[in-house]
């Protein structure tokens, strides 16, 4: 740590432009989020009453991971190690950057949880296989129950290895360039200096997610075409229950590229031992857009929810756009589900 050096340091790399990037998206994004909501829990069609409830879990779920790092959290990382302090709410208490992350890291389990909840859901309502009687009648009720207990045990673990803080600062700084007296003056926490077995245990969350998700898509498709042969299942219904599955993927999927880019650059800045801060800076605040385009998905990619915003926006007289919305909204009203 050299207090009297001059820092290379732009606006972008302050953690003042962190702070006021994550405000501005906050605010932008919570009325996307009430949309999300309201369509949900108003706007749904009986058609869709088994899964409306899960719907509203997973848009729970962003809205949650969203304000985690948007006005909880908004941490201000100093990589290639897991170091850092906390501007958002939880700067005031003991362990800040500590518990913002492990309060963004648990939203974000949550999330990916309440996405495979969805596919097990559709699971037990359409698949019908000699052995769902025995999933529905002892695994189903433990489906969700139980992964919000292992995910987040394996995420506490991590807790084992935090290092001593006064030897992982020195040891940390070395590895950083000059730096503002702002950030040498701040609250700064070290959670890990290798990264290596946090990697591999979010993986492992990760991983064992998506496995659910491809096991339940492909169990849908399989079970659906079987029972389309069979004539069990009508045209109709397969069409529907395909075009649903399709735009839960794709709710699920968009915001990803919020996560990937991050991903992305963490792992190369990590190997290559390579700092920006004003890089890190932009790159979280990207992923504050997470919820904002994953409300959009939500009012668009589902029709009974994007009927509802066109009629809204069809009861605004400065942006009356003709007599489709009018049909859009009896079948609304109707409870026809064009998913």
């Amino acid at each position: 740590m050299n207090l009297t050096c001059t820092p290379n340091f732009n606006y972008f790399d302050s953690p003042q432009f962190l702070s006021i990037g994550m405000h501005i998206a906050s605010v932008v994004v919570t009325p996307f989020h009430l949309l999300g909501l309201y369509c949900i829990i108003y706007k749904t069609p009986l058609q869709m009453k088994a899964v409306k409830w899960y719907l509203l879990n997973m848009h729970c779920s962003v809205m949650f991971f969203d304000y985690s790092v948007t006005v909880l959290g908004i941490p201000f990382v100093l990589a290639t190690k897991l170091a850092g302090f906390s501007l958002g709410l939880l700067q005031y208490s003991n362990y800040s950057f500590l518990l913002s992350v492990a309060v963004m890291a648990l939203s974000c389990q949550f999330l990916t949880i309440s996405i495979a909840g969805i596919f097990e859901n559709r699971f037990n309502t359409f698949c019908n296989f000699f052995w769902v009687p025995f999933w529905k009648k002892f695994i189903s009720p433990l489906f969700l129950p139980y992964q919000y207990i292992v995910y987040p045990s394996l995420l506490s673990s991590g807790l084992l290895f935090i290092p001593d803080q006064e030897t992982a600062l020195k040891a940390m700084f070395k590895t950083l360039p000059c730096l503002p007296s702002e950030i040498y003056e701040a609250d700064i926490y070290v959670i890990v200096e290798d990264m290596t077995l946090h990697a591999i245990m979010i993986s492992i969350g990760v991983s064992g997610v998506l496995i659910q998700v491809v096991f339940f898509v492909g169990s849908l498709l399989y079970s659906s075409l079987e029972q389309l042969r069979a004539r069990t299942m009508s045209q109709k219904t397969f069409q529907m229950q395909k075009q649903f599955l399709i735009a839960v993927i794709l709710q699920s999927s968009v915001p990803l590229v919020c996560f990937a880019i991050p991903i992305i650059y963490f792992l190369i800045a990590y190997l290559k031992n390579y700092y920006n801060q004003g890089i890190i800076n932009c790159l979280f605040i990207n992923t504050s857009t997470h919820g904002l385009i994953s409300a959009i998905a939500l009012v668009t990619l589902h029709k009974p929810y994007r009927a509802a915003v066109l009629v809204m926006i069809a009861k605004t007289p400065e942006l009356r756009i003709g007599p489709k919305i009018s049909q859009l909204s009896n079948l609304s009203r109707s409870g026809v589900v064009i998913l």
